[in-house]
């Protein structure tokens, strides 16, 4: 693996996250991920299913951008994704970033706060040879989030 294609994967991970995912731009993010790229763990899935709402927890990642993604950036909106701690090995790109946003309407049963939220992520993607995402893992800090918006009596 070149370093010109190790480096060329981590600008399409940034790309992805801290332009195209907190803008909506779903026509950037077709063209960086594969039609059939799996996410094998969504943000947030484990809080919406504990608060009563549905996102799709897996899946194929273009639907879940359509069917979760739409619903979670309305929700939080003004998004900004900053890189902390970003790894590529060959085709795996691993990073630990920070998300803050503006808690604009209802997310995971909270009705909107109007405040300014923030929490941490971990993600893993993997590319194929031609630069572009085939497959998706995130968690983040999710009861911290909860905490911030006040709905963590919904919780216990």
């Amino acid at each position: 693996m070149t370093d010109a294609v190790v480096q060329r994967n981590l600008d399409n991970t940034l790309l992805l996250l801290q332009d195209a995912m907190p803008r909506g731009d779903f026509d950037l993010i077709r063209s960086l991920v594969t039609v059939d790229a799996p996410i094998r763990r969504a943000g947030f899935a484990d809080l919406y299913a504990l608060t009563g709402d549905t996102i799709p927890q897996s899946g194929n990642f273009v639907e879940w951008l359509e069917a979760g993604w739409k619903v979670l950036s309305g929700a939080l909106t003004d998004q900004k994704a900053e890189a902390r701690d970003i790894v590529a090995s060959g085709n795996t790109v691993m990073l630990h970033y920070r998300m803050t946003a503006l808690h604009s309407s209802t997310f995971a049963g909270a009705p909107a706060t109007g405040k300014r939220v923030e929490w941490e992520e971990i993600g893993v993607l993997h590319f194929n040879d031609e630069g572009r995402i085939t497959d998706l893992w995130f968690m983040c800090q999710e009861l911290s989030l909860a905490e911030q918006i006040g709905c963590t009596a919904q919780l216990v």
